[in-house]
């Protein structure tokens, strides 16, 4: 019982964290942008392009559904459970990104505009930078199974991936630092709370 509360803290520290952050580092987004740009490489590119296809919401939603299903075909219904409720995780995780991203509109760095231009209410790409719809997915991920599990390596390793997500979204110039880290924080916390929620509805049991 003490690890699983110590669990909870711990995951309700990193969202809290993640989510008050980005108000605080917008004088930041600029600075970072032109170190990633002037440190590119050929095997930087190789490197981040791996990890940015891990923030991929095509990947998450046939990756949940899979598990799924297998669970559902293999009658594990353990496995069935994890891999739906990870798919819910992901589902409500893109919803809330896109319409965020709608009503912010936001102008990517790529744009030439800034980190401060914004033009609210709107449906072309190039005004979605925030939040990072990758970034938010490999959060959410990382969350769910944060809260599923007690194997530390696991937990953190899923944090660490999911980072180098974000880190990606900067490289490729397609987000601000401050885009990264809301997303992390809509991610971490949605797939936090249900991995909680469902964890909780089985120890009920």
């Amino acid at each position: 019982m003490a690890r699983k509360e110590g669990g909870m803290v711990e995951g309700l520290v990193l969202s809290t964290s993640l989510l008050l952050t980005p108000t605080s580092i917008l004088l930041l987004d600029e600075p970072i942008r032109e170190w990633a740009q002037t440190h590119r490489s050929r095997r930087a590119d190789l490197l981040f392009g791996g990890i940015n296809t891990l923030g991929d919401g095509k990947v998450h939603l046939v990756g949940w559904g899979s598990l799924a299903l297998l669970g559902y075909v293999l009658k594990d219904e353990g496995m069935r459970d994890f891999g739906g409720w990870g798919e819910v995780s992901f589902l409500i995780t893109g919803t809330a990104t896109v319409a965020l991203k709608a009503l912010f509109g936001r102008a990517r760095p790529s744009v030439g505009l800034g980190p401060t231009a914004f033009h609210p209410l709107n449906l072309d790409d190039d005004f979605h930078s925030l939040p990072s719809g990758h970034t938010s997915v490999a959060f959410s991920a990382a969350g769910y199974v944060f809260a599923r599990t007690s194997n530390a390596w696991v937990r953190w390793s899923g944090l660490l991936l999911a980072s180098g997500v974000g880190a990606a979204r900067i490289y490729f110039d397609r987000h601000w630092l401050s885009d990264v880290i809301m997303g992390a924080g809509i991610g971490f916390s949605v797939g936090y709370l249900i991995g909680r929620w469902r964890e909780s509805q089985d120890a009920a049991l």
